[in-house]
């Protein structure tokens, strides 16, 4: 039966049943969907809250790492506690084990403490381990009355090196998640105590939050969305969450299910008065409809036929009839026009997708799938193979030096001789299109200065390490940069040999991120194998 004989049958017997049909579709459909959203929406504030604290975790205990190698000339400097009023820090002391103050860094206050707290002190000492920065639960010392706070600590010889962190940037963080009447934020440290929460008496209290469904869950280092009970609220909630990889928060995004009830009875009762437009509608428009309607739209489909398969030169240019619907002659200028950008703009959205935008280079993804591809070709073609990780050293000092546009130049400079020496060819379809026809060597940015390397069909470690040495010879000299900068720099790699080190993509990256780490230990600027069975 043809679509315009279908069109005049449906629009006599949606006179008549329109109702019926509608009372079919159930009530709680609409709340799946709304729980659906939430399995998307929710989560993904979660994850995106996670990325944050992660990255404000590596800022703190980054800059934690280099007080203590700073002179007292640069710790009292306006810029250095500018950024430490940035990140929070209030007081930052040395310690002895009795807790009396050995030397005080930094403080917010008129006049540094002279000792810390019994309670302070039991916490750092239970906090602090050997050659690691650590940051304690949720706690707060009161005899500086200086709310909420987390303990900074390293340890430094015989003394520990401690600093208090406000939670405000958590609390103010947590506090921008606000939607529908009750949706909000609530974060926990690594032992479920509350570190932001809708109820300023919880964040004041350091509420545990332990007993929650969800807050187990994510301190054990899942990520997802559940249902549970929430005191605080007095209510059933849903909420998507995960956890703070490195420091080991949780992130919890929830919404009363009520919320999502009320939204779905909304949703039934538009439903409804969509319908009974509808209805009146359809008792005005049958026959004509499908006399003007179905010959364009039936154009249009055996346009789309022929592109469903394969065909992309469709001709789209055949003509419409004065009477036709503006809409439709737009719908099928807007279709034309779709089929041009999306042929036009195919290769960008491949690149925008799968490469880097800094350097050109595959990136973390795709090389991820690309080098899946690449190892199952060797297996099957009992091929041996390197993965190569190259890592600047000394990175971190040219942004913090010079700023991350020359930083940026550096990293594009890099991808782009990497690119040249490797004869490595972004543009080429056979990349774009993840074809059987991998080149033999594929290079890609990983993040920040973290470069991958892997080589197909390599022989033995003296051709992988000969290549190492031309490659370092050709990428790591002299850059000239923005504004004049020069720059001279190094890297270290580390080498792990397929399949020797590993089959998988996770074993050999593994090795390969350990070996150069080895390289830096043992001097920077030069290349180390992984250790068979690393």
């Amino acid at each position: 039966m043809k679509l315009r004989h279908i069109l005049v049958i449906t629009f006599a017997i949606i006179v008549i049943i329109p109702m019926t049909l509608f009372w079919i579709w159930p009530y709680s459909k609409a709340l799946e969907l709304e729980v659906k959203e939430v399995n998307e929406k929710h989560l993904v504030i979660a994850k995106n809250l996670s990325a944050a604290f992660e990255r404000y975790y590596q800022d703190v205990t980054g800059i934690f790492s280099i007080v203590a190698s700073q002179s007292k000339k640069q710790l009292e400097s306006t810029e250095f506690k500018q950024l430490l009023n940035s990140y929070k820090f209030n007081d930052i002391v040395l310690i002895n084990d009795e807790g009396v103050v050995q030397n005080c860094l930094f403080s917010t206050y008129a006049t540094c403490m002279k000792n810390v707290d019994n309670t302070i002190l039991t916490l750092a000492k239970n906090t602090v381990t050997t050659g690691s920065i650590e940051i304690s639960t949720v706690t707060e010392d009161k005899t500086m009355n200086n709310g909420p706070i987390l303990l900074v600590v390293k340890k430094v010889n015989n003394n520990i090196l401690l600093a208090y962190l406000s939670t405000d940037y958590i609390i103010e963080m947590g506090k921008r998640v606000a939607f529908g009447e009750k949706g909000h934020a609530a974060i926990v440290d690594k032992a479920g105590n509350v570190l932001a929460h809708p109820l300023d008496s919880w964040i004041q209290e350091r509420k545990s939050m332990i007993a929650i469904s969800p807050i187990k869950k994510m301190l054990a280092g899942k990520t997802g969305v559940d249902k549970f009970y929430s005191p605080a609220l007095k209510g059933d909630m849903i909420a998507g969450y995960t956890q703070v990889p490195n420091a080991k928060w949780g992130v919890m995004v929830p919404q009363p299910i009520k919320e999502l009830e009320n939204k779905a009875d909304a949703i039934d009762q538009t439903a409804i008065f969509v319908m009974l437009l509808g209805l009146g509608l359809a008792l005005l428009i049958t026959i004509p409809v499908s006399l003007i309607l179905i010959k364009p739209l039936e154009n249009l489909l055996r346009a789309i036929k022929l592109i469903e398969q394969g065909d992309s030169n469709v001709n789209l240019q055949w003509n419409l009839s004065k009477l036709i619907p503006l809409e439709l002659q737009q719908l099928k200028m807007s279709f034309a026009n779709m089929m041009q950008n999306i042929e036009k703009n195919k290769k960008e959205i491949s690149k925008l997708a799968y490469f880097d935008a800094t350097t050109g280079l595959p990136n973390r993804n795709y090389f991820y799938r690309l080098s899946n591809k690449a190892l199952d070709k060797m297996l099957k073609t009992n091929q041996t193979g390197a993965l190569v990780f190259i890592d600047f050293d000394g990175f971190k000092a040219v942004n913090d030096t010079y700023g991350h546009r020359v930083g940026d130049e550096l990293l594009f400079l890099f991808g782009k001789r990497l690119a040249a020496f490797l004869s490595f060819n972004s543009d080429d379809e056979q990349i774009h299109s993840f074809s059987e026809c991998l080149p033999l060597v594929i290079p890609a940015r990983l993040g920040g200065d973290e470069f991958v390397i892997l080589f197909q069909d390599i022989q033995n470690k003296n051709e992988i390490a000969l290549i190492l040495e031309t490659l370092f010879e050709k990428l790591f000299f002299k850059y000239e940069l923005h504004d004049g900068v020069e720059l001279t720099v190094t890297g270290s790699a580390g080498i792990a040999l397929y399949p020797e080190n590993g089959q998988r993509y996770d074993q050999l990256m593994k090795s390969a991120d350990i070996a150069m780490y080895d390289a830096k230990s043992a001097g920077k600027n030069r290349v180390k194998f992984a250790k068979k069975g690393a």
